[in-house]
């Protein structure tokens, strides 16, 4: 009996060694992979929008000379008549230098004159006066069909010749008080005529 039992222990411990074994192995081996994570791509990223470079208008090229293109001056007096003294008469260059001036006659000339400070019995006797509170110089060119009417002057003279009476008259003077004022007459900007008038009392 005892061998029996013997036999027997041995294939169960050989049994449980080859059982031992394979659960080895089957723990140390497993027969499914483990699960992994699914791979996803990474979110999109809006793009930043660039301004975008329109084309530009073509700039339209000025035809014509370009002595076309250059603005005509600002005449320095408009179309009129002005009463003014004359300071400069350029004959070489054919212009004046004038300082615009206001004349009054008659009674208004003499209510001018004690407004500006004159006595009332020397402003008594004046038939013309002339205000001159603005010392502003212009400078004018003279007209090709230039007209000088100056008293006792000779209109058949030649120009040159009136040219310099003009002058002279310009300059004279009654004391502080200016001989002469002459009225212009302006027309696009150049004079076309000048007037000579007594800036004093007739004798």
């Amino acid at each position: 009996m005892r061998p029996a039992r013997t036999i027997a222990a041995v294939t169960l411990a050989a049994a449980a060694v080859v059982t031992g074994s394979y659960l080895a192995v089957s723990t140390t081996h497993p027969s499914a992979a483990a699960p992994t994570a699914p791979v996803t791509a990474p979110p999109l990223q809006p793009t930043p929008m660039r301004p975008v470079d329109l084309p530009k208008a073509p700039v339209p090229t000025p035809r014509g000379p370009i002595i076309d293109r250059i603005p005509a001056p600002r005449p320095v007096l408009a179309d009129g008549h002005y009463d003014s003294y004359i300071r400069t008469v350029d004959s070489r260059r054919h212009r004046l230098v004038v300082d615009l001036v206001q004349v009054f006659e008659g009674q208004a000339a003499r209510d001018a004159a004690i407004a500006d400070g004159m006595a009332r019995d020397k402003a008594q006797y004046l038939g013309v006066y002339v205000r001159n509170h603005n010392p502003q110089l212009r400078t004018l060119p003279l007209a090709g069909d230039l007209r000088l009417d100056l008293r006792g002057g000779d209109c058949e003279a030649p120009l040159n010749h009136q040219f310099t009476k003009l002058a002279t008259d310009a300059r004279a003077m009654s004391g502080a008080i200016h001989t002469y004022y002459f009225t212009l007459t302006v027309r696009a900007g150049a004079v076309h005529q000048v007037q000579e008038f007594l800036a004093i009392n007739a004798c």
